[in-house]
């Protein structure tokens, strides 16, 4: 999996990255959009209640910062079609970087928390709360790359300690959470305390280590579908961006 990397002043490069007040306000609204479709156990229900709100309540203020957006894009890339697939294609990326399925249980607990709050709130200034919360909405993703670069790093140290005795710890094939049968060697632990137990799993030898790979079936009940930005037909009709 590629992590966004910290830049030189130890800032990630992410889509978030070296935007204006206007898009932050933009890319909070889409991240809370992204919540309330994907966040949808019954005790998520306010995050649908707090973003419904949030932009009926505020749409006005709101279309004036897509306003100011959609004519900086047609500034540096032209009148037209130009400009409507250069922002399609940048929100397109925002959704999806708020979509990532590792952070999401983390994402939907705080979107949550920053709904009731909205909720439970008399009066909000749209922007002010959009600045507020934007990089309260970031935080779930930071706290996994940080922990997914914490992974890489044990993981590198267990191969350097174990590696040639038992295989790589992630020889190429994707670890299923559900595989708990087969005790693979997780980092920081001693191979030799592992207990030997029977393998539940169909496996594969991985042919560069060895190493046999438990192969869960895919749960075929569930569909991940990307979140993409729509085109509008005609360059001429409203451009503002759909939920």
């Amino acid at each position: 999996m590629d992590i966004p990397q910290l830049n030189s002043m130890g800032i990630r490069e992410t889509v978030n990255l070296g935007i204006s007040d206007d898009e932050k306000v933009w890319h909070f609204r889409s991240a809370w959009n992204v919540a309330a479709l994907n966040c949808l156990d019954p005790q998520y229900q306010q995050i649908l209640e707090g973003y419904s709100g949030y932009i009926k309540d505020h749409a006005r203020p709101l279309k004036q910062v897509n306003d100011r957006i959609d004519a900086d894009y047609r500034k540096e890339h032209g009148k037209g079609r130009p400009a409507i697939q250069a922002r399609e294609s940048q929100m397109t990326m925002v959704y999806n970087y708020f979509a990532l399925p590792p952070a999401r249980s983390d994402f939907c607990r705080t979107a949550l928390g920053i709904s009731q709050q909205y909720v439970a709130s008399e009066t909000v200034d749209p922007v002010a709360f959009a600045l507020t919360n934007f990089s309260v909405l970031e935080g779930p993703f930071e706290r996994f790359f940080v922990a997914y670069e914490q992974y890489q790093r044990d993981s590198a140290a267990w191969d350097a300690q174990y590696g040639e005795r038992y295989g790589a710890s992630q020889p190429g094939y994707v670890a299923v959470k559900n595989s708990r049968a087969f005790q693979v060697p997780q980092p920081g632990s001693d191979p030799a305390a592992l207990s030997v137990a029977p393998l539940q799993e169909t496996t594969v030898i991985d042919p560069d280590t060895g190493a046999q790979i438990p192969v869960v079936p895919v749960d075929e009940t569930r569909v991940s579908v990307p979140i993409v930005q729509p085109i509008p037909n005609d360059a001429g009709e409203d451009d503002t961006p759909k939920d």
